[in-house]
């Protein structure tokens, strides 16, 4: 406790405290001086030496502040709507949890599993007390305890420090945490090394024992040996071909089968995700050539985004007739430096001077979702290459800001094409128009709804850009968007019948998928600023916390164009003024999963005003509405209706 009160208070060095020749400290400064202490009931007698802090506590004591953890509060993110429930990992670790547990079920003692991003997957075991505490502090499945997000504990600590890490009371960054002792231990996948995620054991800090440890490690184990069951033999040999390939070199290699994608640490460090993309398809290319052209071991040149040329080694593994997989290994050209292709394009580098690194986030935009930047990412990349982009996503994501965003940052000199598929009754003008927009070599021409493309119109695309494909650098960067129905991401092909000719065509060398709001809500607290001030007409109209979390419930259907839509309406009128939860539409207040009919939208939206009217009482909103206490109450269920007992006047 003293040593986390010195690392608060800015006493970095706690491990430098006064040390006796064994090194560990003495009880304090008038011990260290030599001074009697005070004679007071469970003081530590003078010269009787503590046990200093673990060395690995204080590492981790340290990261907790570059990362402004709170040391007073816990806030534990929740991020139920980012995990894959029915992972290969989860599937495996159900049995021995269960065998855990019943090995626990006289203990206090409770067992937790996480993923590798630290995200609570299934929590088993532990008697009331511990059962309670835990769900204190959110150690339930849907949280994070991320080490950045919740300071030093059994599962993020664990993670970070990639081994075995015990945590035990005053341990833990963390108030709140220090009335729980945790042990964990990383979950490493057998044959590719990568951790998959943690198991955890906790219990209260008085029944806190070495054995946690143990029991860890042989839960561990025995996850580890399911995971290395649950991999088919191809699978398995497809893996050693890939870590032996690994072994004999330092660059990147990516392994890709029907049923598996992995790529080293080196691929994932040095190349672009757009670099990636590239690799995987041409794999994926050589897996599906017929059996009687099919080449077991191909060499290619590929240009990275960067602008540099690597070798890549396509190496089949299995049978000739029969491959389970593909190895790419990519090595630079010895002693050879591969100039830069000119570009013509203004806010692009020529020559060998190497391009600017890409951004986070494309300027203009707002949004910190991985799925959202890794998109901006994505579409940067292929917009600074020019290579033909599919962008792919429910109405009203982002698709058309996406590329506008890359396109005033790659090019922001030349001229944008925006071409709307369905706006065109005429197919011979449409074409004539395309034709036209791709005569600009240096510009960006974007079609739009392109579900609605015919197969003319593809054929004339892939015919125009068949020189700028294999010339890469000149010619047109092309993006279409492709708008596919809701409650849904990309779909690999149409669901029935056959593949429209957007999806089907060669036309585009990438596709980048754009993922529905709702599964991206960390991106509403960055988009309610930037709507409001595009809406506001130059006032401050803000989003007070009460009203934000009720933006960060709804599911929004139409995605950023429907918060969009919300937040006009909230602003309307308004120049300086905080938006109240009632200042929202009525919509924003239910969760109904289905689409609701006119009668049912308003007798929905009938019932939150006079919930807010009343400030949330149930009773008094049935009076005014003229309906008895329980249909009032069916409704809302039926609704989904949430609002809170309570409002600010």
């Amino acid at each position: 406790m003293r040593a986390r009160e010195r690392m608060l208070s800015g006493a970095l060095e706690t491990s430098t405290a006064t040390r006796g020749p064994d090194g560990r400290g003495t009880a304090g400064p008038a011990a260290a001086a030599g001074s009697p202490a005070p004679a007071t009931p469970g003081a530590t007698a003078p010269g009787v030496p503590y046990p200093r802090v673990r060395e690995a506590v204080l590492t981790s004591w340290r990261r907790c502040r570059l990362h402004a953890v709170d040391a007073d509060r816990l806030r534990v993110p929740h991020v139920e709507q980012h995990i894959d429930w029915d992972s290969r990992f989860l599937t495996a670790a159900a049995p021995v949890l269960d065998r855990v547990e019943q090995l626990l079920a006289d203990c206090t003692a409770g067992v937790v599993l996480a993923d590798s991003e630290a995200r609570v997957l299934s929590r088993r075991g532990g008697d009331a007390a511990v059962v309670r505490l835990m769900d204190r502090v959110h150690l339930v499945p849907g949280f994070s305890y991320a080490e950045e997000a919740v300071g030093t504990n059994g599962i993020g600590t664990a993670l970070a420090e990639r081994r075995l890490s015990t945590v035990f009371g005053a341990e833990h960054f963390a108030g709140p945490l220090q009335r729980a002792a945790c042990a964990g231990i990383p979950v490493r996948n057998p044959l590719t090394g990568r951790q998959e995620g943690v198991v955890n054991l906790t219990c209260l800090r008085q029944d806190a024992s070495p054995l946690m440890a143990a029991v860890v490690r042989q839960a561990a184990a025995d996850i580890e040996e399911r995971l290395l069951d649950r991999y088919s033999g191809k699978e398995r040999a497809a893996l050693d071909a890939f870590l032996a390939t690994g072994r004999r070199t330092s660059g990147p290699v990516l392994l890709v089968t029907p049923t598996l994608r992995t790529a080293n640490s080196e691929a994932v460090r040095l190349l672009e995700p757009q670099d990636l993309r590239q690799a995987g398809a041409l794999a994926a290319d050589l897996l599906a050539a017929p059996a009687g052209s099919r080449r077991q071991r191909v060499d290619v040149t590929l240009r990275l985004a960067s602008g540099t040329d690597v070798r890549a080694r396509c190496t089949l593994v299995g049978p000739p007739g029969r491959p389970i997989g593909c190895v790419v290994g990519m090595t630079t050209p010895e002693g050879r430096e591969t100039p830069g292709t000119p570009d013509r394009t203004p806010g692009t580098c020529t020559g060998t001077q190497p391009p600017p690194p890409l951004p986070a986030l494309l300027p203009g935009l707002a949004g910190r979702s991985p799925s959202w930047r890794a998109a901006s990412r994505d579409v940067a990349s292929a917009c600074r290459q020019r290579l033909p982009t599919r962008v792919v996503g429910e109405v009203g994501v982002g698709k058309l800001a996406l590329v506008r965003a890359a396109h005033h940052w790659v090019r922001p000199r030349n001229r944008l094409h925006v071409l709307d598929l369905t706006a065109h009754q005429d197919a011979t003008d449409l074409l004539a128009r395309a034709e036209e927009a791709l005569r600009d070599e240096d510009g960006t021409v974007v079609l739009q709804h392109l579900e609605a493309a015919n197969r003319e119109l593809m054929s004339c695309l892939e015919t125009r850009l068949a020189e700028a494909r294999r010339n890469r650098g000149t010619g047109p960067w092309v993006a279409g968007l492709y708008t596919v129905p809701g409650q849904g991401l990309v779909p690999a092909a149409a669901p029935t019948g056959a593949a429209p000719p957007a999806l089907d065509s060669a036309v585009f060398a990438c596709t980048v998928a754009v993922a529905p709001l709702r599964y991206r809500p960390e991106d509403i607290r960055d988009l309610v600023p930037a709507l409001l001030a595009r809406h506001g007409r130059g006032g401050t109209v803000s989003c007070t916390p009460a009203a934000m979390q009720v933006l960060t419930r709804c599911d929004w259907p139409g995605n950023v164009r429907h918060l969009s839509r919300v937040l006009q309406q909230a602003a309307r009128g308004r120049r300086q003024a905080d938006l109240q939860p009632h200042d929202l539409a009525p919509e924003c207040h239910s969760s109904c999963r289905r689409t609701l009919t006119p009668w049912e939208a308003a007798e929905r939206d009938a019932i939150v005003r006079a919930l807010h009217d009343t400030a949330g009482n149930r009773d008094a909103a049935a009076r005014q509405l003229g309906i008895s206490r329980a249909t009032i109450y069916r409704k809302i269920r039926l609704y989904g209706v949430t609002v809170a007992p309570a409002r600010a006047r």
